[in-house]
């Protein structure tokens, strides 16, 4: 079997028996494209890849990609090279006995200031205080606010924002309902009067257009905000609000995370809130500022309540 044609029939396994999110295949189809562009002129068959094949293209990644992309990618060829062994469309895996140890770099999550997510939200109602209360404008700041306020509260991915539905979002009960990564479903409580109070104002504003069964975040169009837009709204009051930090959606996960566990919330309840199928992955978020480290220590320190006789130089 010719390597585009492997690829093919991967994918539709993927998309058709998986169920893989539309994400998750767009990284598939661009690691498997890019891994078949340099087997050009290499391997015409998937039966002819074998362990020094892999082996020459981890060298090729290593000159190009950090440790973080390349052991992703180096793990969607594992998945399509062990589903060919199971079709039986090759005999053996050429990752079988094949020992890689890449050290993946550990860099720390970009977070927000405290200070800047605040004049960034101060930015967001202001804009809504000064447009007239039934204008374009009024309706697209309150909509910018109850996202802002829904990614800095609840810390859900930007792609699980925009698949909100209206059904959803229980403001009386006070909590949404996410659809995470997997199709795993986790409930998320409204414990803020500020979020609350954003989302009833924008369900308000917007309750000709949010059906239960339809998108709860809408653009001008009143068609599903799209994660592009998202990004854009984030760009927009970081501008206005003139904050030094390059704001991303997934910022403000990082910084709720870290907010948080520096307010001494237990790291399993963050895992809870933010999705995470393993611990290990929450983990990352331990790293507490250097300041809060000393606040702490200089609060909690055992040394502080020792006490000692006599004068000592």
């Amino acid at each position: 079997m010719i390597l585009s044609d492997a690829i093919h029939v991967f994918l539709r396994h993927c998309r058709l028996e998986r169920g893989l999110s539309a994400l998750t295949m767009t990284a598939y189809q661009l690691d498997l494209k890019q891994f078949q562009e340099e087997q050009q002129g290499k391997a015409e068959g998937v039966e002819d890849i074998d362990k020094q094949s892999i082996r020459e293209y981890l060298s090729w990644l290593d000159e190009n990609y950090k440790p973080r992309s390349i052991k992703r990618k180096l793990a969607t060829l594992k998945s399509f090279f062990t589903f060919l062994e199971q079709e039986e469309f090759i005999e053996a895996s050429p990752f079988r006995k094949l020992r890689l140890r890449l050290e993946r770099a550990k860099s720390l999550p970009r977070t927000l200031s405290a200070s800047s997510v605040s004049k960034l939200l101060q930015s967001a109602y202001t804009e809504r205080d000064r447009a007239p209360r039934d204008s374009g404008a009024f309706l697209e700041a309150t909509r910018d606010i109850a996202v802002l306020e829904t990614l800095f509260s609840t810390g859900v991915r930007v792609s699980e924002l925009c698949k909100l539905r209206g059904a959803d979002v229980d403001l009386i009960h006070r909590h949404i309902l996410v659809m995470g990564k997997g199709k795993r479903e986790r409930i998320i409580p409204i414990c803020n009067q500020a979020i609350l109070q954003a989302l009833k104002c924008y369900r308000d504003c917007y309750a000709m257009h949010v059906m239960p069964e339809s998108a709860f975040f809408l653009n001008r169009g009143m068609r599903p905000l799209s994660d592009q837009s998202v990004r854009l709204i984030i760009k927009k009051y970081q501008k206005k609000a003139c904050i030094p930090e390059n704001a991303t959606p997934h910022m403000f996960r990082h910084t709720i995370a870290t907010l948080l566990l520096e307010n001494g919330v237990d790291i399993r309840n963050i895992q809870t809130l933010l999705g995470h199928s393993s611990l290990a992955v929450t983990e990352i978020y331990t790293h507490v500022s250097l300041s809060a480290q000393r606040e702490a220590l200089g609060r909690k320190h055992p040394r502080g309540g020792l006490k000692m006789e006599g004068r000592h130089r």
